[in-house]
């Protein structure tokens, strides 16, 4: 064998042996790129393994809540669905979730907001048209109803004038003014004489206002949204509620305002 193809065999093994003929070592190649980020579920520690066919566990276990990325996938005889999360690092996909990258976690929240105020803008213009709708109509009634209703969950302050918290006239204030353009005073003893007076044995109209207590000074308000149901800020504890009627607590009045 000539002299210049023992040289070039020779640089060719020490190659393949990993040791460059320069003795520089050569250059890795790239690793994997990981195809998404997962999120350890599991109340237990996951084990790693070695393989995800016959393959034995590793000492590191993987505990609740941390993350890893993924460079492979596979499924094994069993139709289990495996994760590569290191060189020889397997775990189970069932134990995972997968963690959305801050790009879509971002897209997602910018379009949420984008969401919430198409919604708000949509519900605005909706009690903006109800202000115009004549008195006695549906359009008023069903406005009240739906503006009560999304303030289910929000605290009771004694004094409070809203949005954030209300008492039982201020509530229904605030309700009725948003709404329907309404004003029907913020205390209870000038509410009690709006509109119309209303049967409470003969039955309730969506947006009805209930009351509790003496004739002209009741100690509670409340709006009527329908199907034996009201809408009433009812204590610290309880704040804003929705609740039905009962027949040991039935309302000593009613006044049809809308």
């Amino acid at each position: 064998m000539k002299k210049s193809n023992m040289i070039k065999f020779s640089a060719a093994a020490l190659t393949f042996l990993g040791i460059s003929a320069t003795g520089v070592k050569p250059v890795k190649q790239p690793v994997q790129a990981a195809s998404k980020r997962i999120k350890v579920i599991s109340k237990q520690s996951v084990t790693v393994w070695t393989n995800y066919q016959k393959g034995r566990h590793v000492a590191t276990h993987l505990k609740k809540g941390s993350s890893h990325f993924v460079y492979q996938t596979a499924t094994d005889s069993m139709g289990n669905l495996w994760y590569r999360i290191g060189k020889k690092e397997w775990v189970m996909a069932k134990y995972f979730n997968q963690v959305k990258s801050a790009k879509k976690a971002v897209k997602a929240k910018a379009k949420s907001k984008k969401t919430k105020r198409v919604k708000k803008a949509r519900s605005a213009a909706s009690l903006a048209a109800s202000w115009s709708a004549p008195m006695g109509s549906k359009a008023r009634a069903k406005a009240v109803v739906s503006l009560a209703k999304q303030q289910v969950g929000k605290a009771y302050v004694k004094g409070s004038k809203g949005p954030n918290a209300f008492d039982n006239a201020s509530l229904v204030a605030y309700v009725y003014k948003q709404a329907a353009g309404v004003n029907t005073g913020s205390r209870t003893k000038s509410q009690v004489k709006k509109g119309i007076a209303v049967d409470p044995s003969s039955g309730f109209a969506e947006g009805d206002l209930l009351f509790w207590g003496s004739k002209n000074k009741p100690y509670n308000v409340a709006i009527y949204v329908g199907d034996g149901k009201y809408v009433t800020a009812a204590g610290d504890r309880q704040g804003v509620i929705q609740a039905s009627l009962s027949t040991y607590f039935w309302p000593s009045r009613a006044r049809r305002v809308l």
